[in-house]
C-alpha cells in the first residue's frame, strides 16, 4: 500500500506515463510514482484526466473521489475483482452466522465507545463513557452506542450541539467521515469483500454497509481533530479540506503497534476476513493515541 495522498484543489490535467501520475497545471508539473500512491482527491471541477488514468489508478488501487460543485466528495473509484478468492469471500459474507455478527457489533461498538472516552479525556473529560461501555450486550440490544454518542458529543462541543444541525462543525465531520468511509470501503474491495454485506448496518439502498460497520471506531479520531484544530473554524475551506484529508496519515495505535489510519484500516479489514474464514471474532482493536502524524520511514 502507498502511502502518498494527492489533493488536488487547482485547475490541473492528469494523466499517467511510465508508471507516474503527472499533474499539469498553468505554473507547474509533479510528478508521483503510483506504487507510492495512496489515495487522489479531485477537488477542482475544472480538472481533466484521462481514461487510461482511470484505469491506472484502478489497477493500482488508488483510491479517488471526485467532488460536486460543493466541493464535496460525491464519487469515489474503487478496483474491482482484484482478489483472487472473491465467490468465497462472498460466500463467507453472506453465511455469518447470526450470533458472531451480534459478537463482532458488540466489538465494534465497545471500541468506538473506548475511543470516545478517550478523546473526552484527552479534551478534559473523566471517564464519562466508562459505565456505558461495560454495557455493551451483543448486538448492542441495550443502543449503548447511540446513549454514549448524546453524552459525548455535547461533552465534546458543548451540550446544545447537535449532529443533524447545519453548521461549521458537522460539515467539518460529515467531510471528515467521507474521508475514512471512502478508505474503509476501498479496502473492503481489495480484500475481495461485497461492500453493500455488513455487519449492522443492512439498509438495502445502501452500497457501502459494511463500510460503515467498521468506518465506527475511527469517528472519534475526525470527532479529535475537528475539536483540537477546527474548533474556532466557521467555513468549510479548500485549506481545511486538505487537512481533513490527511487525516488517514495520523498515527493510531493497533496491538500496541503505531500505525498510520489508512494502514490500520487494512489490518482491521483483515482481522473481519480472518474472522469470516474461521467463524469467530478475531476484529481488532484500533486506539486513538492522539493526531500525531505517522512517521512514513
Amino acid at each position: 500500500m502507498g502511502y502518498i495522498n494527492v489533493f488536488v484543489s487547482k485547475e490541473a490535467h492528469i494523466s499517467v506515463k511510465n508508471s507516474q501520475l503527472t499533474l499539469t497545471a498553468k505554473d507547474k508539473k509533479i510528478d508521483y510514482p503510483l506504487e507510492d500512491m495512496n489515495s487522489l482527491m479531485i477537488e477542482n471541477a475544472e480538472s481533466t484526466l484521462s481514461t487510461y488514468a482511470l484505469s491506472s489508478l484502478a489497477e493500482y488501487g488508488i483510491l479517488t473521489f471526485v467532488c460536486d460543485k460543493t466541493h464535496l466528495p460525491n464519487g469515489v473509484l474503487l478496483p474491482f475483482c482484484q482478489h483472487y478468492q472473491i465467490l468465497s469471500s462472498f460466500e463467507n459474507q453472506q453465511n455469518l452466522p447470526k450470533p458472531l455478527q451480534k459478537q463482532m457489533w458488540r466489538t465494534l461498538v465497545k471500541n468506538k465507545i473506548a475511543n470516545q472516552n478517550d478523546v473526552l479525556n484527552m479534551c478534559g473529560g473523566n471517564d464519562d463513557l466508562k459505565e456505558i461501555y461495560k454495557q455493551v450486550l451483543s448486538g448492542d440490544s441495550s443502543n449503548c452506542e447511540a446513549s454514549a454518542s448524546v453524552i459525548y458529543f455535547r461533552g465534546l462541543f458543548g451540550k446544545n450541539f447537535k449532529r443533524r444541525e447545519d453548521n461549521a462543525i458537522n460539515d467539518f465531520l460529515n467531510y471528515g467521515y467521507s474521508i475514512i468511509r471512502g478508505f474503509v470501503a476501498r479496502s473492503i474491495c481489495v480484500h475481495g469483500l461485497m461492500p453493500f454485506l455488513g455487519i449492522n448496518h443492512k439498509n438495502q439502498f445502501n452500497q457501502f454497509n459494511l463500510a460503515d460497520d467498521l468506518m465506527e471506531v475511527f469517528r472519534p479520531l475526525v470527532d479529535l481533530f475537528v475539536k483540537v484544530h477546527l474548533g474556532d473554524e466557521n467555513k468549510l475551506t479548500t485549506q481545511i479540506k486538505g487537512q481533513l484529508y490527511n487525516i488517514v496519515n495520523i498515527e493510531v495505535e493497533i496491538d500496541n503497534q503505531k500505525h498510520s489510519v489508512s494502514y490500520a484500516i487494512d489490518l482491521l479489514v483483515q482481522s473481519y476476513v480472518k474472522s469470516l474464514k474461521e467463524k469467530e471474532d478475531y476484529l481488532k482493536n484500533i486506539k486513538i493515541i492522539g493526531l500525531n502524524i505517522h512517521d512514513y520511514e
